[in-house]
């Protein structure tokens, strides 16, 4: 009924509405796997120091809250169509007590929306309790994001040629992820002194730089001369 007078306002007919709400029941839910795939990709390459220089750090971060929100918005459009079609009761959605496939997909969204919302909340974490707390239940994407796989590839029909892939891609994307994070943590760590030098300064930082070493090095030359004499 809302999707009819939605559709009436926006002058679409039903047969359009029809498609996508089809499109969106059978393939919302492969979207916002993609979407907090790349969130946990992007979740992983950004927390070592070593991986991505700061600059380039902060915009990925972005970039990760980003496809977060959009996976989580996927998340809801999923549950959603599927309450809306009678295939999951609505306590099933948050509660695991259908099959295990179904009971997957209900504990998957629950972590990531949990997930989501400390990522929203880091500053009041980091500010009011202490910040491992805050990186326990943020980690939790590296259990929530296998059990949704786990519920992609099981729940419902089977699935697309390309939805298959799909989850191949996402598998493959994290795991390179995991493998890159894992052999630069084995290399020496930066320090935030050193990152900070490889920002670029304005350029009257630059020149007090440079005067200060132009000083430095000239307090040093007499020390030299009177160890050579």
């Amino acid at each position: 009924m809302a999707g009819s007078l939605l559709g009436a306002r926006l002058g679409l007919s039903t047969q359009v509405l029809l498609m996508a709400q089809e499109f969106l029941t059978f393939y919302a839910g492969v979207f916002s796997l993609v979407a907090l795939t790349a969130t946990v990709g992007l979740g992983l390459l950004t927390s070592e120091r070593m991986i991505l220089p700061i600059r380039w750090r902060v915009r990925a971060q972005l970039v990760h809250r980003g496809a977060a929100l959009i996976g989580v918005g996927f998340l809801v459009v999923h549950i959603g169509m599927k309450i809306a079609a009678g295939l999951v009761p609505s306590y099933g959605s948050v509660i695991p007590t259908t099959n295990l496939a179904v009971g997957a997909g209900a504990v998957a969204s629950d972590l990531f929306i949990v997930i989501v919302a400390t990522g929203v909340m880091r500053g009041r974490f980091a500010m009011a309790v202490r910040p491992w707390i805050w990186r326990a239940l943020h980690d939790l994407a590296y259990l929530a994001w296998p059990v949704s796989i786990l519920h992609g590839l099981a729940a419902g029909r089977a699935p697309a040629p390309w939805v298959a892939w799909s989850y191949i891609l996402c598998i493959v994307a994290v795991g390179t992820a995991l493998m890159i994070r894992a052999i630069v943590s084995l290399r020496p760590k930066t320090t935030m002194q050193d990152e900070m030098e490889e920002l670029p300064m304005p350029q009257e930082d630059a020149k007090r730089k440079t005067n200060r070493l132009a000083e430095r090095e000239q307090a040093v030359q007499p020390q030299k001369l009177r160890r050579v004499v």
